[in-house]
């Protein structure tokens, strides 16, 4: 038997993946030009399940989404894990660890989650956001669209079966072939439901750079062809282009804020690489002849221009700055400090993603991606089927 204590508030970290608080910064930018998509909302299947399973609860009271939803999400997990082999989402893991059982049960029973928090991390918590911004199941063709591609793919008297189940059963149990169904509903999208999703996560209603992006996409293939994604050559290869002056303006805040916030990230990591530091240690690390020495550029926000300026600062006071930044954030947060200063010494709290870093490529390395690779990737798979 397992006992666990009461969690050591020193070790309570919240947002771990978003220290300095950056996440805000770069998403506000990032928003200027991909206004709905987010870093994880990058699969149209999951798309697709969010929409089929509002399409059959309809008009009940939405309060009651979810139960119906972890359900219809666990039957489609199955479905695709066992008939669409090259798919990939979360909760692929635990549907591969049960693929071999006759029967497969779908409830809201932490035993049937497909992830420790299914509303969190799997389709609902991922999607639900831009899929409500974006008004999707408040089209007035929704319903039509949906109707028409289910019914062009499967049988769907029988279809409409099985989900019934799902609505009305707390525990439903179903075996390979009677899921096999709802893989078929999401192996391939009709041709109304391409220019439908089209319309909605790759265009924007109204007068927007990323109907722009879009219209550079479907007569630059080169922008989107390459397997790899490079922030700063992708923004390049888009300036080269005729584009137009808000288009270029958003680009260069972009390039020019990553290479502010990058630096920074880099620092924080390679601090956490030792439990303590002295600042004339800190002064002669080898990662500082990598940093820049400020940008000739007019920020837009307030703390962008401040971090520019620090950036001539010397080596101790770009180390501080970084700190007192996480303590800050912290603080707002409710949570302990990564990194404390205690007698002009940096005592490190915890170790999260700590790695040593010598040198860096300003013109080449990045961490944040400002939505664009979600975008590259759904347009991928509306428009080029792949």
């Amino acid at each position: 038997m397992f006992f666990l204590t009461q969690q050591d508030p020193n070790f309570r970290i919240k947002g771990s993946r978003d220290p300095l608080g950056f996440q805000t910064i770069w998403q506000s930018l990032g928003r200027n030009v991909i206004k709905y998509l987010s870093t994880v909302s990058n699969n149209l299947k999951d798309f697709q399940v969010l929409s089929y399973a509002w399409y059959f609860y309809g008009d009940r009271d939405p309060n009651h989404f979810l139960k119906f939803f972890y359900k219809f999400e666990q039957a489609c997990g199955f479905a695709r894990g066992e008939y669409i082999k090259d798919d990939r989402f979360n909760g692929i893991d635990f549907v591969r660890k049960n693929l071999e059982n006759n029967s497969f049960t779908f409830s809201t029973r932490n035993q049937d989650a497909l992830l420790s928090n299914q509303r969190s991390y799997g389709i609902f918590g991922k999607y639900n956001r831009p899929f409500t911004e974006i008004n999707i199941k408040g089209q007035v063709d929704f319903y039509s669209v949906m109707e028409n591609a289910l019914r062009s793919k499967v049988d769907y008297t029988e279809l409409e079966r099985k989900v019934d189940k799902l609505l009305s059963e707390p525990v439903s149990t179903a075996s390979k072939e009677d899921i096999k169904i709802f893989a078929d509903i999401l192996n391939n999208i009709t041709d109304k439901e391409r220019e439908f999703y089209k319309k909605l996560l790759l265009q924007v209603d109204g007068s927007h750079v990323q109907n722009e992006l879009f219209d550079l996409f479907q007569n630059n293939s080169e922008l989107y062809e390459s397997d790899s994604f490079n922030l700063y050559s992708f923004i390049d290869a888009l300036m080269q282009k005729d584009i137009s002056e808000e288009l270029e303006r958003e680009l260069v805040e972009i390039k020019k804020s990553e290479q502010v916030l990058t630096p920074y990230v880099y620092l924080f990591k390679n601090l956490q690489s030792k439990p303590f530091w002295e600042y004339s240690q800190i002064d002669i690390e080898p990662i500082f002849n990598s940093f820049p020495k400020s940008f000739d550029h007019d920020y837009r926000k307030d703390v962008l221009h401040q971090l520019n300026i620090n950036l001539g600062e010397k080596n101790t006071l770009i180390s501080t700055t970084v700190v007192r930044r996480n303590i800050d954030v912290c603080k707002k947060r409710g949570n302990s400090p990564w990194i404390k200063i205690e007698d002009d010494k940096l005592m490190i709290c915890y170790a999260d993603g700590s790695k040593i870093f010598t040198e860096f490529n300003k013109e080449t390395d990045f961490e944040h991606n400002y939505f664009l690779p979600s975008y590259i990737s759904m347009y991928k798979q509306i428009m080029l089927k792949i």
